[in-house]
């Protein structure tokens, strides 16, 4: 009986130590798998992390690169835009006030005449030949004022070894005028002017210089020169 007892003891004492031998094992392969994987999910992350902070990166460069294109491209449109303004020629609005003929015009300086326009050859003293006088040559003394006919815009300020020095206005409606033989000029190019302003004051006109003292005045419409009298409507 005792015998039988002691064998039944010792049985269950190597199933108890069975059972806690698993949970031990048990226990270890749950802590060995946690820290193995913990690593890996954390490897992971990191590199998720990696992607979208080069992502974020690769944004921002191309950001920046667009961002600066951008201003260029508009600092490009803008300048050429400048430049396109700068070349354009500018001309006289037309109005009714300055349409050839018709409108009121000023002399530019007294109502003398000393030659008028031909389209005839006339014989030039100074020059010793036969021309045709495309303008009208009206009398004054030198350092007289030489005034505006109309409103303008002058073209352009320059000397000529015939004319002198010259001022040349568009006066709308595509009248140009040209103011030849002055001493001092008081306009500059690209300036706008009312009628009655100051061009300049009289001086002399090299290729007529055997003449009196005198204005000469041409006077065209678009491409072809008119008698400046006619433009005006004023007589000899």
């Amino acid at each position: 009986m005792s015998n039988n007892t002691n064998s039944k003891e010792n049985k269950n004492i190597k199933a108890l130590f069975t059972v806690v031998c698993l949970c031990i094992i048990s226990l270890g392969l749950i802590v060995y798998f946690s820290g193995t994987r913990a690593p890996k999910n954390n490897a992971v992350n990191e590199n998720q992390t990696l992607k979208i902070t080069a992502t974020q990166q690769t944004t921002e460069v191309q950001h920046a690169v667009t961002v600066t294109e951008t201003q260029t491209q508009t600092t490009e449109k803008a300048t050429k835009k400048a430049e396109k303004k700068t070349t354009e020629k500018q001309t006289m609005p037309k109005s009714k006030g300055n349409t050839p003929y018709k409108s009121f015009y000023k002399y530019p300086l007294s109502e003398a005449v000393l030659k008028g326009y031909s389209e005839e050859l006339v014989f030039d003293d100074t020059m010793g030949d036969w021309r045709a006088h495309a303008a009208v040559d009206f009398k004054g003394a030198e350092g007289d004022e030489v005034v505006a006919i109309n409103d303008g815009l002058v073209l352009d300020v320059y000397t000529d070894n015939l004319l002198g020095n010259v001022v040349e206005v568009d006066h709308g409606g595509k009248l140009i005028a040209r103011y030849c033989g002055l001493e001092a000029i008081s306009v500059k190019k690209g300036e706008f002017i009312d009628i009655g302003n100051q061009i300049g004051t009289l001086g002399k006109v090299p290729c007529e210089a055997d003449s009196e003292t005198h204005l000469h005045f041409e006077t065209k419409i678009g491409k072809d020169y008119v008698n400046p009298l006619d433009v005006m409507g004023k007589t000899e």
